[in-house]
């Protein structure tokens, strides 16, 4: 299973995951995670910068939300027709939530034997105030995670 959202879609990431499901001849299951977090964070930061004053709209919130929708499906279509060059069984899952959480139910539900993810360039500092999404899904999924530094 290739997981991926809006901060987790290096083409690293996703060439390695082609590769892999190529290399066993399997189909490749790719999970896009519209994470819950980031509409909130998105708004919070305009309001914080000035570019939006006062609370933002449920419009403005739901222009952002077709926007995040939309970049998805454009994403998950491109690896689409990467696997389709490829001869590569793909199917394609989008889900609204928390990336972790999403991705364990879909591994359990699926019976997924490997997750290819993305880490994200940060500072120790910052993964050890903030936590570390890769990290807690490398302790708690039961199968195989692969991590693919962004480059």
């Amino acid at each position: 299973m290739l997981l991926l959202s809006f901060l987790r879609r290096s083409p690293r990431c996703i060439e390695t995951a082609l590769q892999i499901a190529a290399e066993r001849q399997a189909e490749l299951l790719v999970l896009f995670v519209l994470d819950a977090e980031i509409l909130p964070a998105v708004s919070r930061k305009l309001t914080e910068d000035g570019w939006i004053g006062g609370k933002p709209s449920e419009q403005f919130v739901a222009a952002l939300r077709q926007e995040y929708k939309e970049q998805a499906q454009t994403k998950l279509h491109e690896v689409e027709e990467a696997a389709a060059a490829k001869s590569i069984a793909v199917r394609t899952v989008s889900r609204q939530g928390h990336l972790v959480k999403e991705a364990l139910a879909l591994c359990k539900q699926e019976k997924i034997d490997l997750i290819i993810v993305t880490r994200r360039k940060r500072s120790r500092l910052s993964r050890l105030l903030f936590g570390s999404a890769v990290a807690d899904l490398k302790r708690q999924a039961s199968c195989t995670v692969k991590v693919v530094d962004e480059e």
